[in-house]
């Protein structure tokens, strides 16, 4: 088995942040695109379940056509950790704790818009063994009229079906800019 690195380099206006992720993938993974999904996205991994790659694949789906949400395949006890110097970088203990910290909080910076924040593009699903990373993008009109653009990298652990654990990479500058200038909605 042969170790291939992952890197995506996010530039911003004052220097770049690179996120790297070491995965062990089978030596035929780099090679080329394993399967296509939705968004263009490339799925590739050895040992990563087929159920696994569903389940993530279908609650990005669902989230990206406003129909369910990331968080319905969260285990009520996972561990997220959100690297980087975010203002909400730091690391969450059980699902009502993120939801009520960060993604309601998040959600409610878009719940008044025609274009609330979606995945608009998943670049590559990798796997092995419980771990699925995955490199997206996503877009939204905030509230205010603001236009919020980012990328991603999650790195999640699945067991029995749900997210026990993750860690996600961010641009802050522009996530930072979003939750100090857009004040959550109360409605």
């Amino acid at each position: 088995m042969k170790t291939h690195r992952i890197t995506r380099v996010v530039g911003s206006v004052f220097g770049a942040m690179a996120v790297t992720a070491a995965l062990a993938l089978p030596a035929h993974a780099g090679a080329g695109p394993a399967g296509a999904g939705a968004y263009g996205a490339q799925e590739r991994g050895g040992g990563c379940t087929e159920a696994h790659r569903r389940i993530i694949r279908s609650a990005f789906d669902d989230w990206s056509r406003g129909t369910g949400s990331i968080t319905d395949v969260f285990h009520p006890a996972i561990v997220w950790r959100i690297e980087g110097r975010t203002v909400v970088s730091k690391t969450y203990h059980g699902k009502q704790r993120l939801l009520d910290e960060v993604m309601l909080p998040f959600g409610a910076r878009f719940n008044l818009s025609r274009e609330p924040f979606r995945p608009t593009n998943i670049e590559a699903i990798y796997c092995e063994g419980d771990t699925t990373v995955v490199h997206w993008h996503g877009s939204g009109i905030a509230n205010n009229g603001m236009r919020y653009t980012n990328s991603y990298v999650w790195i999640m652990t699945l067991r029995r079906g749900k997210v026990v654990s993750g860690i996600a990479f961010l641009e802050s500058i522009s996530f930072n800019e979003l939750w100090r200038n857009v004040p959550p909605s109360t409605t």
